[in-house]
């Protein structure tokens, strides 16, 4: 990509622009709509398997790596149905989350726990995801499994915590 700018100029000027986090997971449900939540050992709450989204990957291909990594299931790469804008977070700035279909498995399916991040795991029922996790996230959660089912895509904005 061309630039009428000297590289030194344009390298100064690269580092003044914002920078934004990424970060991705997947809504894997079971045979009866229950959400898999895993139980992180970093912080408080349930999320949802994923991650990280690295250097030089795309967020769909960060998700499903992660979801290996952390419970050990291979699926297919399904669509994106959510994403969310996480500005002015305190200490972790700006960030942008992508969900993901993870598609359902039956709810007797080996899941093995990444023991390095995780506690454990259970399946959800998603009217029942506050007992684990924030009211936003689980509202969030709600959303994008509607978009699932639509066709859509949900998005929302977290703006300095004030948004869950």
């Amino acid at each position: 990509m061309g630039s009428y700018l000297p590289d030194d100029e344009l390298r100064e000027f690269i580092a003044t622009l914002p920078t934004r986090r990424l970060a991705s997971a997947a809504i894997i449900r079971d045979e009866n709509g229950r959400v898999l939540a895993v139980e992180p050992n970093y912080k408080d709450g349930w999320t949802l398997p994923g991650g990280t989204v690295e250097a030089g990957e795309d967020p769909r291909t960060g998700c499903f790596r992660e979801v290996v990594e952390e419970v050990g299931l291979h699926l297919p790469e399904g669509r994106l149905i959510a994403v969310s804008h996480g500005v002015s977070m305190g200490m972790w700035g700006d960030s942008v989350s992508f969900l993901y279909d993870g598609g359902t498995v039956a709810s007797d399916t080996p899941i093995t726990v990444q023991e390095e991040e995780l506690l454990s795991y259970r399946f959800v029922a998603p009217e029942e995801l506050e007992t684990v996790m924030s009211p936003g996230m689980a509202e969030h959660i709600r959303a994008a499994i509607e978009a699932l089912e639509t066709g859509t895509v949900v998005e929302r904005v977290m703006d300095g915590g004030s948004r869950a």
